[in-house]
């Protein structure tokens, strides 16, 4: 009778423990399925490496505009790897890639990464990024079309604040756009400006409808969770899904997520992220209107809580053959189940690339990697590389 009674006092125990645990609990790491397969090979290389630029898919062209890159490894391959900002927007044919990346008219603004890049009827919105020259942060907006063979940038309405590393997707004409960053030349900061004002600017969320683009930017209601920038953000089923990220001044990671609905001007919770890892890439990360995957990243030393507060990471973030700075996961979401899995990891640790989904391929662009070897290919640390994945369904899901 003891040993039942004991037996029973141990699962009664187990039981309240579990039922305590908030709705938003971070699954198990052991327990993440599997999602999505991706075959992953080389494309066609970018003209130089960089990291943290922004684009998308317009007129079947691939695009890339701005971005930064360090300038180390340039002796290892003189002329890939030039130190500075870029303005440089290079087009992908995507129906004769063989072809090539070629110029188009360059950025009309200052030089810069970090910045807003949103495709919208075969126009490419951007907005914002941040360098090391004066005002560091920008608020600046354009507009890059095609009309037959010419490209054009033509100006924006600016954001209502200065912004980098910001979150966007779209749904119908209208630009969604949260959080992101202010910088001063000595640190970035998410919940408050430079100047100590725009409270919670890190988790502010703004709309711009681009079929009435005199009336510009309005506000809508804050994200409730922890503000942020370098997060993850995806249009799906109709809803804004916002995916972990970083604050500034300190870093920490993000893991609480969210989702916003508009046609209800609501925010609800979603589970907690399953590893404390962030820094995903900018792009459009959806597939097949379900699936939202989250490429690579970095994990900072504390975790940053909704009410300010900081805790220990959790779970283990891969790195590439164990090794290196930043990480090589692919975490997906799966919006109908509410569930985190995996699909095949990078083969190389990238930080801050940018990644897109179009159809059944998935592009990264560049990025920061300390360096690697792809296909028995050297890139530098921010890399020339374009990585293409075949994204799948296993057959056993």
């Amino acid at each position: 009778m003891y040993r039942i009674g004991g037996l029973c006092s141990i699962w009664l125990t187990l039981c309240a423990a579990l039922s305590a645990q908030p709705e938003y609990a971070p699954q198990p790491e052991s327990t993440l399925p599997r999602l999505l397969d991706i075959a992953w090979n080389r494309g066609p290389d970018l003209p130089q490496g960089f990291q943290d630029s922004n684009g998308g898919v317009i007129s079947g062209h691939l695009i890339t505009t701005c971005g930064f890159c360090a300038g180390r490894d340039n002796d290892k391959k003189p002329g890939k790897y030039p130190r500075g900002f870029l303005k440089k927007t290079w087009a992908l044919d995507l129906a004769n890639e063989a072809a090539g990346w070629k110029d188009l008219p360059e950025f009309p603004g200052a030089a810069r990464q970090g910045l807003v890049g949103v495709p919208v009827h075969d126009a490419l919105y951007c907005w914002g990024g941040f360098s090391y020259s004066a005002p560091f942060c920008y608020a600046d907006g354009f507009r890059l079309s095609r009309l037959g063979d010419a490209w054009t940038w033509s100006p924006l309405p600016e954001l209502p604040w200065p912004l980098c590393g910001a979150m966007s997707c779209a749904i119908g004409t209208t630009i969604y756009l949260c959080g992101g960053a202010d910088y001063d030349s000595e640190r970035f900061y998410t919940r408050v400006d430079r100047t100590g004002g725009c409270a919670r600017m890190g988790a502010r969320l703004l709309a711009f409808d681009t079929a009435n683009a005199k009336a510009g930017w309005r506000r809508l209601p804050d994200c409730p969770g922890t503000p942020r920038w370098v997060a993850a953000m995806a249009a799906v089923q109709g809803k804004l899904h916002l995916i972990g990220g970083a604050t500034g001044d300190p870093y920490c990671t993000v893991v609480d997520n969210w989702v916003f609905d508009p046609a209800k001007a609501a925010w609800k919770r979603l589970r907690d992220l399953p590893v404390a890892t962030g820094n995903f890439p900018a792009g459009s990360i959806a597939f097949r209107d379900r699936y939202i995957l989250l490429g690579g990243g970095h994990q900072y030393g504390a975790v940053a809580n909704p009410d300010g507060s900081t805790r220990p990471p959790y779970g283990t973030a891969g790195r590439f053959q164990d090794r290196g700075d930043y990480h090589n996961d692919v975490f997906v979401y799966d919006v109908e189940s509410d569930r985190f899995g995996r699909a095949d990891s990078l083969p190389l640790n990238n930080n801050l690339s940018m990644m897109l989904v179009h159809g059944d391929t998935l592009y990264l662009l560049g990025g920061e990697t300390g360096g690697a070897l792809v296909e028995g290919v050297f890139y530098g640390h921010h890399p020339e590389l374009v990585l293409k994945g075949h994204i799948t369904v296993p057959a056993t899901r």
